[in-house]
């Protein structure tokens, strides 16, 4: 087996026939870190002047006048032939200023329904097997610790939006319905809204204390995936809201007054006297939340999302909300409208990218596992991190001067 580099045409013809198939794996992505000033470049695996693998490597400097080489979500190959595989890399690598090479491959270790419920999909054997030839294994880590996280959750769109609606749960149901009610809406917007969009994810980054992106990459994502970006923002709608509300107090007041004369006919119960306080209570709420909506304005922004349709699936890359919306569950009409528009693009995953601690209700994330598998599909193991050193003792000297990883 030999590492050689290759040309876009044969990457992508590769790539996109492949079920590791990723946008991180792209001639876009490559393009993206190229504007970033990254030294990136394809390359392929050959037996017997066979393709049989490849990878976007980007390069990213270390120790001042040396590389390591990332494979982002890679290397495309079905490792069968890991001896044979290492050898070429170690070769191909050591020509160069690269101390080690560090793969992420999508290769899935288990699924997990949204019980928890676990299927294997890799034996812990291909693990075993590359650190026998000389990778080194980051670790079964369960949050962000690593370049990509671990665990992503991923639905496998059904034959029809119905039939995949009718696997989600009954509690996003009821939360994509509260969102109707309170006049939410969703719209898809252009480059020249880029900068309200990158407001409403600073509210995400601000609250959670991660570092974000810096503004130019989400330019530079529309110049490099065109037509396979999308960018939605969520808003109120206070004229569509108002009504809602006063359809809803009215529903609300026909009923008391229904309950009403029902309790001068008969003797009333506890019971009867319960429903009608319920009623009160309701409809004192919803008057409330009414002079309350009259503030607003008349369109209110108060979450966004970027996705990317690329291959076989659509990514949610990033989204952010104003907190102070939460209980409008704008995010209850931003996956379904992402759900809607992967059927226009005939793909077959999406993904709503990662997902932490899935298995610690405590966790400070766990909120976003819960919303995320309450719209159907698996949670995602891969395999993990691993390096290969080039150099070993430039790589001892670099986890040295890097203890944190």
């Amino acid at each position: 087996m030999k590492v050689k580099k290759i040309n876009e045409k044969d990457f992508e013809q590769f790539v996109s026939m492949h079920e590791y198939a990723s946008m991180y794996q792209s001639k876009e992505w490559k393009n993206v870190k190229e504007r970033e000033k990254k030294k990136c470049e394809l390359i392929g695996l050959y037996e017997k002047n066979q393709l049989v693998g490849v990878s976007l490597i980007i390069y990213l400097p270390i120790l001042k006048r040396f590389t390591f080489a990332y494979a982002s979500r890679g290397i495309i190959y079905d490792y069968n032939e890991i001896k044979e595989f290492t050898k070429a890399l170690k070769a191909y690598f050591k020509e160069k200023k690269v101390v080690f090479v560090r793969i992420d491959p999508p290769v899935i270790l288990n699924e997990y329904d949204n019980k928890l419920n676990k299927t294997s999909k890799e034996k812990l054997t291909l693990i075993e097997e590359l650190k026998k030839n000389g990778f080194i294994h980051f670790g079964f880590n369960m949050a962000a610790e690593a370049f990509q996280f671990r665990f992503v959750h991923r639905i496998t769109l059904e034959s029809t939006y119905e039939k995949t609606y009718e696997l989600m749960s009954k509690s996003t149901k009821k939360n994509m319905q509260t969102a109707i009610e309170k006049g939410v809406k969703i719209k898809e917007v252009q480059k020249d809204e880029l900068e309200e969009v990158l407001r409403l994810f600073q509210y995400t980054i601000d609250r959670k204390k991660i570092k974000g992106f810096p503004k130019h990459f989400y330019y530079d994502l529309l110049e490099e995936f065109k037509e396979a970006v999308r960018i939605y923002i969520v808003y109120i709608d206070k004229e569509e809201y108002i009504k809602k509300l006063k359809e809803k107090i009215q529903v609300l007041e026909e009923s008391l007054n229904a309950l009403e004369e029902q309790m001068k006919k008969i003797h009333v119960g506890g019971k009867l006297t319960t429903k009608k306080e319920q009623l009160e209570n309701t409809i004192q709420k919803a008057k409330k939340e009414l002079t309350e909506a009259s503030n607003l304005e008349k369109i209110t922004n108060i979450a966004a999302m970027l996705t990317i349709t690329k291959y076989n699936e659509v990514v949610s890359l990033t989204s952010g909300m104003d907190n102070t919306y939460r209980a409008f569950c704008p995010k209850y009409v931003m996956y379904p409208e992402m759900i809607k528009d992967a059927y226009k693009d005939k793909v077959k995953y999406v993904n709503f990218l990662g997902v932490k601690n899935i298995f610690d209700e405590n966790d400070k994330d766990h909120g976003v596992y819960e919303v995320k598998r309450g719209f159907g599909g698996k949670t995602i193991e891969y395999i993990g991190e691993f390096d290969l050193p080039i150099r070993p003792i430039l790589y001892k000297i670099y986890k040295i001067k890097n203890k944190k990883r």
